[in-house]
């Protein structure tokens, strides 16, 4: 039985596979069926025969419009019979521009949006919302706006040419600031158009004149020239002239076509006369050059071209000779007479010495680093009976005067001064008297200076800046006699100690700048070695060249020195361990680190200068914040100094009062 039901299970899942292969073969065959008829269909969907006889236009444009799926709004001024006859069938895109064609026989046009067809008078299309296009992709027929762009002719003058050849309903304008022409047409109507204006637009043939001139000046005549063509409404801008001025021939040269250098010479004719005056007198006014210096310079301008002109020449017209420059320091300003020639000849140089000179800001930082460090260690002691003589090991003075000392009996009080510790003794043994001193001494001193001064000036200026004292030094002395008086004196030079820095910059192209300097520090030295006060003395002078803002190194010294000094008993000091009774030892270690550093900053407007002294400004304000805020509690805050806050607003008024 199970044998039985289970050979049944087994045919009916294979009877259910056959059948299920067999419905998924039909299901492919139907669908290829299928879509072969679909896409035959399609394919003979695509044509339509047209025939209208005398159709109602509203008619054609609901065909029309269920064929492409377009949305037509249609104006209610549109009516009329339309009349078509095709012999062969049309696709859709060769239907919507039959369309076209039959709105402009009957006086209207189509103004497409997207999906949206709007269907209006032909007389309204300027002023509906018409495709600007540059390269149209819409049919014959169809209503658009273009600009047309003119590189070589004025789009004015072409207008009067193109306006005849358009329908009445097109609409041209022309735009002269770009020199193009707005045509507002059908696509073959702005096609014709625009194969006119390109056999139009064909540059002219150009050639350069030069004109030599007798009486102007070539460059000032240049530049009228040149405004005036620039303010020519009638051309575009590259049809031009170009004029170009010979100062060395005191030519003009010109380029273009025939008409404008025709133009051009026309002008240069009536220009270029004598001027009915033989001299005359003006008044500069200089902004940023000081006159006297200015005047010198022209006096002698005016006497090298005086040099130049020749003799002959001399006697024909007023000379160079009799020209004459004066300086008045109290208007800044300069009185010039001449006749026009040198007069012009002057103005040019003053033009180009009356500018404003850009500003040098020079920062100088100055470390030094000093480290001292000295040690000592040694024995002293002495014998003394007094008829027999004097025995011991005595460096120096402290043993005998501090043994006097103390058995005299003034004790500390007369003891002398010596640095470091100490340790002595002294006393009386069978009439002999002893003493000894046993001194430890370590000193160290450090010292770290930093000082950075800094100082503002023009391009080629000279600018110093001192910080220092005035110190006295002796020089001499001697002593008169008059009866039983006498009457000491000395001779006293004065000498500036402290921070000097001297400095010449010359700003070179590129934001280089070549500096000449003269730095030097100094100070009063507290050793007492010599007769008179020392003075150390760190100085350099040199010339560089830094970049704009560029840091550089100027100068340095490094020194490291050690001394030792060893005082002793001959013999006995060298003996091991036991010597040390009979010998002073000391060392001296010196290191010394100066460094000289130097940035040059170029400042050539107000904004940068008002930049660079409001850090300034901002940083001593700071610094006087901070005072304020370590001040002592027995100081009143209102007592001490503090300046105004920096106006960020207006960098060129002085900084506000505000706080």
């Amino acid at each position: 039985m199970n044998n039985i039901l289970s050979f049944f299970d087994r045919f009916i899942a294979t009877y259910a596979g056959i059948c299920a292969a067999l419905a998924l073969l039909l299901v492919i065959l139907l669908g290829a069926s299928f879509s072969t008829m679909s896409y035959a269909q399609a394919e003979e969907e695509k044509k339509w025969q047209i025939n209208f006889k005398d159709s109602d236009i509203q008619e054609v444009i609901k065909f029309v419009a269920d064929i492409t799926g377009k949305t037509v709004i249609i104006d209610p001024r549109v009516k009329g019979k339309v009349k078509v006859i095709s012999a062969n069938a049309l696709s859709e895109k060769e239907i919507y521009d039959l369309f076209l064609s039959v709105l402009e026989t009957q006086g209207f046009t189509a103004i497409e949006v997207g999906n949206i067809v709007r269907v209006i008078p032909r007389k309204d299309a300027r002023t509906s919302a018409v495709p600007v296009v540059n390269q149209p992709n819409f049919g014959t027929d169809a209503y658009i706006t273009q600009v047309i762009q003119l590189y070589n002719v004025s789009a004015s003058k072409v207008l009067p040419v193109l306006r005849p050849l358009a329908p009445q309903h097109a609409h041209l304008a022309a735009y002269e600031p770009s020199n193009a022409i707005i045509v507002s047409d059908t696509v073959a109507n702005i096609a014709r158009l625009t194969d006119i204006i390109e056999r139009i637009d064909r540059a002219g043939v150009a050639e350069t004149d030069v004109m030599p001139l007798e009486y102007a000046q070539a460059a000032e005549l240049a530049t009228i020239l040149q405004q005036l063509s620039k303010n020519d409404q009638d051309s575009p801008k590259n049809t031009q002239a170009v004029i170009v001025a010979d100062q060395r021939s005191n030519s003009i040269l010109v380029t273009g076509d025939q008409v404008r250098r025709n133009k051009v010479r026309e002008l240069v004719a009536r220009l270029d006369v004598s001027q009915p005056q033989s001299g005359n007198v003006r008044v500069i006014y200089l902004e940023y050059a000081d006159a006297e210096e200015v005047a010198t310079v022209l006096a002698k301008v005016v006497s090298s071209i005086s040099k130049l002109e020749p003799d002959s020449a001399k006697g024909a017209k007023p000379s160079a000779e009799n020209a004459s420059v004066e300086a008045d320091p109290a208007t800044n300003s300069l009185l010039i007479t001449a006749d026009a020639d040198t007069m012009e000849s002057l103005l040019s140089v003053i033009k180009r010495l009356d500018i404003r000179r850009a500003q040098v800001l020079v920062e100088a930082i100055i470390v030094e680093i000093t480290n001292d460090l000295s040690r000592e260690l040694g024995v002293e002691w002495a014998a003394y009976k007094q008829n027999n003589g004097f025995i011991g090991s005595r460096n120096s003075a402290t043993l005998g005067t501090l043994a006097t000392a103390i058995e005299s009996g003034d004790g500390i009080a007369g003891a002398p001064n010596f640095t470091g510790q100490g340790l002595g003794f002294f006393g009386n043994s069978n009439g002999v008297d002893f003493a000894g001193l046993i001194n430890f001494f370590q000193g160290s001193a450090e010292a770290n200076v930093l000082s950075t001064p800094s100082l503002l000036t023009t391009d080629n200026n000279e600018a110093e800046i001192s910080i220092g004292q005035n110190v006295p030094f002796v020089t001499g002395s001697f002593t008169t006699s008059s009866g039983d008086s006498t009457d000491p004196f000395q001779t006293i030079e004065r000498e500036d100690v402290g921070i000097s820095l001297k400095v010449t910059p010359q700003i070179n192209e590129g934001d280089t700048v070549n500096l000449e300097i003269q730095q030097e520090v100094s100070s009063i030295s507290n050793s007492s070695q010599a007769s008179d006060v020392i003075t150390n003395e760190r100085k350099i002078s040199t010339k560089v060249i830094a970049q704009d803002g560029e840091t550089i190194i100027l100068g340095g010294l490094i020194s490291n020195e050690v001394r030792q000094d060893e005082q002793k008993v001959p013999f006995l000091g060298d003996i091991p361990l036991l010597g040390g009774l009979f010998r002073n030892d000391s060392t001296t270690s010196s290191k010394q680190n100066l460094m000289v550093f130097l940035r040059a900053t170029i400042l050539r407007s107000n904004k940068a200068m008002a930049g660079a002294t409001g850090e300034k400004y901002r940083y001593i304000r700071d610094q006087q914040i901070r005072a304020k805020t370590d001040a002592s509690y027995l100081l009143d805050d209102n007592i001490l100094p503090l300046l105004p806050v920096w106006d960020e607003v207006k960098p060129d008024a002085a900084p506000s009062a505000s706080q």
